[in-house]
């Protein structure tokens, strides 16, 4: 596994590179945000590892700017500051973890490792109907081996839906992980999203199932 850490201290990069190495890690260090991000779009890490402080920007605007890349690339943050208000809002913009400096190597190994458990067991529980075909890397959408074209967020919903099949989402849900909280929206843009879905997914698309009063979710 290719593993990516942002960190401005030496100290600190040599010393997660080399704990990191010695568990085979594949691992990859930027100590600024810029060339944390050049290094992200070239190689595509399997995990991304980042500090809060950095010396040309702050985590937050990195892990922002990852996530508008890449929805799914693991994440833990690293900061100095033990503060409520950073662990939350690192979290709220889409990072897995968090742990506060200083701390153990082991420790990092093992949510490093408690991650990638928590991953292959939900892509081993995420079994697609043989209807249904999705391509993350290419963004492309296959239903009776005929590719249909999505746009980016009926993309997005439907491959959250089939990576969390017979889940319940509200509508408050489907409109922070897809539209986020930057601009307002209403919950009705939900709905009309959901109903483009099922009309391109032809006679699957009764298979996204709408619960009164609750949301909705992808039955397999």
């Amino acid at each position: 596994m290719k593993i990516l850490v942002i960190d401005d201290e030496e100290s600190i990069l040599d010393l997660i590179r080399m704990n990191l190495m010695l568990e085979d890690y594949n691992v990859l260090v930027a100590d600024n945000g810029k060339k944390g991000i050049e290094i992200f779009e070239s190689e595509r890490p399997d995990f991304l590892i980042l500090d809060i402080m950095l010396p040309d920007t702050d985590g937050f605007s990195i892990l922002k700017e990852i996530r508008s890349i890449d929805k799914d690339t693991p994440i833990i943050m690293l900061t100095a500051k033990n503060q409520i208000n950073d662990k939350l809002i690192g979290l709220h913009l889409g990072a897995d973890d968090y742990i506060t400096k200083p701390f153990d190597s082991r420790e990092l190994i093992l949510r490093i490792k408690a991650i990638e458990k928590r991953m292959k067991k939900e892509k081993e529980a995420n079994i697609l109907p043989n209807y249904l075909e999705i391509d993350i890397s290419k963004r492309i959408i296959l239903i009776d081996k005929k590719e249909i074209y999505f746009t980016k967020k009926e993309f997005e919903i439907l491959n959250l839906f089939a990576n969390n099949p017979n889940r319940v989402f509200s509508r408050e849900v489907l409109l922070e992980k897809i539209w986020g909280y930057e601009i307002p929206v209403d919950t009705r843009a939900v709905d009309m999203l959901i109903q483009r879905v099922r009309k391109k997914m032809g006679i699957y698309g009764e298979k996204i199932i709408s619960l009164y009063g609750i949301g909705y979710k992808f039955e397999v």
